[in-house]
């Protein structure tokens, strides 16, 4: 399984008219299936022969630990809400892809178990609270892309669902078809993006967006605050008579509270955006790449030395 990803193929079998499990990949050191429940849940079963802890992960996934007929462990879990089928679906990839490698099932079993406490830490709800001046930059650059970018060719409502960072993963947003997404707001001052993981840009088919947005005043020309730009959306959404559910739960995710004076006190202005192409010898870490027991990297990419990977800029967007 080194050229299709464990989600490519779990998403084959969700749209399958037939339910059950498959097995994903037979070389690997632990038994991982997925498929879908009767009632079209997605679920994965990771079987193995020593004795699991049961992990907890969150509310809307079910995890079962029981030992089957062979005396073998399974852990199963299956999804409760179908609105995070794409979250579920790379969490699992994530799961795969880090314990593909382990030297015995054991140590496999391990880092399944490690992968998914990180998982579990990042998902779960924030407590109510401001943004800093640096995330909140960040989401109004996506909401920007929401808004202005990707909705030249998809619905609001696609592009709401694809936007996948705020419920924990890796990039932006993902849409079926065209690839990954991660977007970068700076500051006027800054020739330096941050990259969080050693996941973020270790992805097939990855632009990275980097935006311009300066901090202004509301009388500005174009300038924009974090409600006015929430409110943009739900009134797209409802022109295509969609809920604004999936956006409520991304800002509850981030612990947003848009009632706070902060968000309709602080103006942003975007000045610019560039588009990378992430190919071969683009200035990244990747997780394979890193010696065994090193993680959670953190690092920069100097902006200047991103230009010979520039597709696009503001005035062409094509």
């Amino acid at each position: 399984m080194t050229e299709v990803s464990l989600a490519a193929i779990w998403r084959e079998h969700l749209l399958s008219p037939d339910s059950g499990l498959h097995l994903a990949d037979p070389s690997h050191p632990l038994q991982i299936f997925v498929g879908k429940t009767d009632q079209a849940a997605p679920r994965m079963v990771i079987r193995s022969v020593a004795r699991p802890a049961r992990p907890a992960l969150s509310e809307i996934v079910l995890v079962e630990r029981y030992q089957d007929g062979s005396g073998k462990w399974n852990l199963r879990f299956t999804l409760q809400n179908r609105a995070f089928n794409e979250v579920f679906l790379r969490l699992a990839d994530h799961v795969h892809a880090s314990s593909a490698k382990a030297p015995s099932e054991e140590a496999a079993l391990d880092r399944v178990l490690v992968v998914l406490d990180e998982w579990r830490r990042l998902i779960r709800p924030r407590p109510a609270g401001l943004l800093s001046m640096e995330a909140l930059r960040g989401l109004v650059g996506e909401l920007w892309l929401v808004l202005e970018h990707f909705t030249a060719s998809k619905s609001m409502d696609a592009v709401v669902h694809g936007w996948l960072g705020p419920l924990g993963l890796p990039q932006d947003f993902w849409f079926e078809g065209e690839g990954h997404y991660e977007a970068k707001a700076v500051g006027p001052a800054m020739d330096r993006v941050k990259i969080s993981s050693e996941s973020q840009l270790d992805v097939d088919d990855l632009e990275l967006i980097v935006l311009l947005v300066a901090n202004t005043s509301e009388t500005t020309v174009g300038a924009f605050n974090l409600p006015i730009l929430v409110a943009r959306v739900r009134e797209r959404l409802l022109t295509e008579g969609v809920v604004s559910d999936a956006l409520d739960e991304r800002l509850t995710r981030l612990g947003v509270q848009l009632n706070d004076h902060f968000y309709s006190d602080t103006w942003f202005v975007l000045e610019g955006m560039e588009r990378y192409k992430v190919t071969d010898g683009f200035p990244r870490i990747v997780g394979s790449d890193l010696t065994a027991g090193i993680g959670r990297v953190r690092y920069e990419i100097s902006i200047p030395d991103l230009e010979p990977f520039r597709i696009a800029h503001l005035g062409d967007m094509s």
